[in-house]
């Protein structure tokens, strides 16, 4: 029943942040705000990002399965907010609403991850987290569209508020906490840190908005320096940090470990912006088939955790090794094959980017939570998907500086993507060289299985009262 609860968190953070490619259309032609569109999507990020980052904290004041029920009261709230917006910055505060609650869930299943399982059963979770995540990037857009179609867009953001309200009867049933757990309301909340991390998502958004190759450049260097300052605060602020103690330090295994996440999602995300919009300029495909093309990449990543879930201590550090190879082959692949074709080798290149991270990413997290020091696994929990977030908003930002530069600046023509559809990819190529050598010192990494005794412990001791 747990990997059940777990997996339905999951669900509603990823088929909800497919929701919005089907229903905020129709929305549009009801209470109007196209222009604002792009801030539809920029803001769920945005409080997924934030409240990511904050479990960290809450994880400390409160119990785990009170934290997962907030979560998903949040996310059901902002899903009303929704559905019952009367203009377009309405559904954009339930959207940031929606945001936090789901980016909170996601964050939370990492921490139920490293406490209620073994090490070695990690990878078996993570296969079920990764398939649950690749049937939402094709069943979101689905279920949104089937609403839109023949009732009400309105309506599928009740349905997700409902299904919200039957995880927080499901998990307040459940017995999540161990007895091992410890909670500190004297923590104090981060306000300031999370006022920075915040207004370094929202720069890195605009750069996605600001079309202007200067002023996205300048929106890009101020994120990256707000960054910088948010990481160094946080390393001073004790008990209270929101990331474990030197985190981008690649020779320790949690520094290999975030390293590798931030290199492989920044130096992906050119397939996720750019990939509907070059498939259907050069290549004659439909809207519809561009995006469940560009989800293959989803499905490839969870048909390969599925099938390397069971692999041994043995095959584990070559699996960790091998995934940054497919991933920069299939980047090599898009930068040649994206302009000319064939269609058919691109589905494959996809599939193939899809795959790297799926045969190595459940062995990330297992070493990663292994690696942290007892008191900081909550901490190094929850910034395993906070990080991820904001390597993807980075890789966004970038690839879209990089889309204006090579010709979409001055409009999306199929003479544009012509000439973008090289340097988009093969600019990101030379990430893989680095992303090698931190999965090269990842897989070197010992003791990932010296918490196994403890964590099994916990496992089988349920907090009681």
């Amino acid at each position: 029943m747990i990997l059940v609860t777990l997996g339905f968190a999951v669900w509603l953070h990823a088929a909800s942040s497919m929701l919005a490619a089907t229903t905020v259309p129709r929305a549009i032609e009801e209470i109007g705000g196209a222009a604002l569109l792009g801030w539809a999507f920029m803001l769920y990020q945005l409080g997924s990002i934030v409240a990511g980052a904050a479990c960290a904290i809450v994880v400390q004041r409160m119990r785990l399965r009170n934290a997962l029920a907030l979560a998903a009261v949040g996310y059901a709230f902002g899903c009303m907010v929704c559905a019952f917006a009367p203009h377009f910055v309405v559904l954009l505060i339930g959207r940031t609403l929606q945001g936090a609650g789901g980016g909170a869930l996601v964050a939370l299943t990492f921490v139920a991850l490293h406490r209620l399982f073994t090490p070695e059963q990690i990878p078996r979770v993570m296969a079920l987290i990764s398939t649950v995540w690749s049937v939402s990037a094709f069943c979101g857009p689905a279920v949104g569209g089937s609403f839109a179609t023949y009732s009400s867009w309105r309506f599928a953001f009740v349905a997700f508020a409902v299904q919200a309200v039957a995880f927080v009867v499901v998990v307040r049933a459940l017995r999540l906490d161990v007895a091992e757990a410890r909670h500190d309301e004297s923590v104090r909340f981060p306000l300031q840190r999370l006022a920075m991390l915040a207004i370094a998502v929202l720069l890195i958004g605009g750069t996605g908005v600001v079309l202007h190759p200067v002023a996205s450049t300048l929106m890009a260097i101020g994120a990256l320096w707000l960054f910088y300052l948010f990481v160094k605060r946080d390393g001073q602020s004790g008990r209270a940090r929101m990331l474990p103690a030197r985190p981008w330090d690649p020779r320790g295994t949690l520094g290999a470990g975030y390293c590798l996440i931030v290199l492989g999602f920044i130096s992906t995300m050119s397939f996720l912006v750019y990939g509907p919009l070059l498939l259907e300029q050069l290549h004659g495909v439909t809207p519809l088939s561009a995006g469940y093309i560009v989800a293959l990449e989803s499905i490839g990543w969870g048909a390969m955790a599925v099938i390397v879930s069971r692999c041994g201590s043995v095959v584990e550090p070559w699996l960790i090794r091998l995934g940054p190879f497919v991933i920069g082959g299939a980047m090599v692949g898009f930068a040649v094959l994206m302009p000319t074709g064939p269609l058919a080798a691109i589905v494959i290149c996809a599939i193939a980017q899809g795959a790297g991270f799926g045969m190595m990413f459940s062995f990330i997290v297992k070493r990663i939570v292994a690696a942290a020091k007892p008191e900081e696994r909550d901490v190094a929990a929850t910034a395993i998907a906070a990080v991820q977030q904001i390597a993807m908003a980075i890789g966004a930002a970038v690839v879209g500086i990089v889309g204006n530069l090579a010709g979409f600046a001055d409009g999306v023509s199929q003479a544009a993507a012509a000439q973008a559809a090289t340097w988009v990819f093969a600019a990101f190529v030379p990430l893989a060289l680095p992303a090698v050598l931190v999965a090269m010192r990842l897989a070197h990494a010992r003791g990932t299985g010296s918490t196994s005794r403890q964590t099994r412990r916990q496992a089988k001791q349920p907090e009681k009262y």
